[in-house]
């Protein structure tokens, strides 16, 4: 199974006031709470040793809460955010592949949402903006976490089906 989400924000310790400021939803009250609640609601979709993980970016303020994602089974590629400022190598040591941007499935897959120019009759899967900032543009599917419905990772099949994609 594959599938995507972004914006987890491990370790950051303003997230859950910046998004309830903007309405969305993140579990917890404190930033350890939070990052549980993120693993969690990953696990939630019963990942396996074959499940491939697309994280859109924004993965962790801190190294140390890296280590979190040793719980997520699988392979896991990384579609880097604007906070993801730590070295390769740091990454590489939890992700098996990391990218600016990928394009897959007949769908661009980043972190930040693409000038609609950009898309030449594909689709765009992102997060980073927490909230529905390209508005009723059907073309973008926002997956930041507190943006998915049950704040669950969205599968490919979920994706082409939104999208009407074979």
């Amino acid at each position: 199974m594959i599938y995507f989400i972004g914006d987890f924000h491990l370790g950051h310790r303003s997230i859950l006031r910046h998004t309830k400021e903007q309405g969305t939803f993140r579990g917890g009250s404190t930033v350890d709470e939070h990052d549980e609640w993120v693993i969690e609601r990953c696990l939630s979709v019963n990942p396996d040793k074959r499940t491939c993980w697309y994280v859109l970016g924004d993965v962790a303020m801190e190294i140390a809460k890296l280590e979190l994602l040793n719980r997520l089974p699988g392979k896991k590629w990384l579609v880097l955010g604007n906070h993801d400022k730590f070295s390769s190598q740091v990454y590489l040591k939890y992700f098996d592949k990391l990218m600016g941007s990928h394009k897959k499935y007949k769908i661009w897959i980043s972190h930040i949402q693409l000038h609609p120019a950009e898309l030449r009759g594909h689709f765009n899967i992102h997060g980073h903006s927490h909230d529905n900032a390209t508005g009723n543009d059907p073309r973008y599917l926002n997956v930041s976490i507190e943006y998915l419905p049950h704040n669950q990772p969205m599968s490919l099949e979920q994706v082409r089906a939104h999208w009407g994609l074979d």
